[in-house]
């Protein structure tokens, strides 16, 4: 079986699907949620945690929970992927904000990640 060239595999990872929505990172002990929107899904866990590891994460109170309770007491949660094909960049942002509010009324304990 042939191996795929450079440029197929190149083209494979242009073209594949990246889905835009709503995360969640949340506290296992206090149950707090923080809430964030993001064009990549399947790659927003490993930049929000990097932050966090680092101490460089823009949203102090997560922050302070993460460095006083340490990675293993929080979980990173795909709330819901937003269809956001077709749509202008300003569309999309507008969509997904719209999206956040919405799950930011229906859960009193949630903040938003970035104010």
């Amino acid at each position: 079986m042939p191996t795929p060239d450079r440029r197929d595999l190149i083209n494979q990872f242009k073209d594949r699907k990246v889905s835009a929505g709503i995360f969640a990172v949340r506290n296992l002990g206090t149950g707090a949620r923080w809430l964030g929107v993001t064009q990549n899904l399947g790659s927003q866990q490993n930049g929000t945690f990097f932050e966090l590891r680092t101490g460089s994460h823009r949203n102090g109170p997560l922050q302070a929970a993460w460095k006083a309770e340490g990675a293993e007491a929080f979980v990173y949660e795909v709330v819901e992927a937003v269809d956001v094909e077709g749509l202008v960049p300003y569309q999309r942002g507008q969509r997904l904000k719209e999206r956040l509010n919405h799950w930011l009324a229906s859960d009193p304990k949630a903040q938003p990640i970035v104010a």
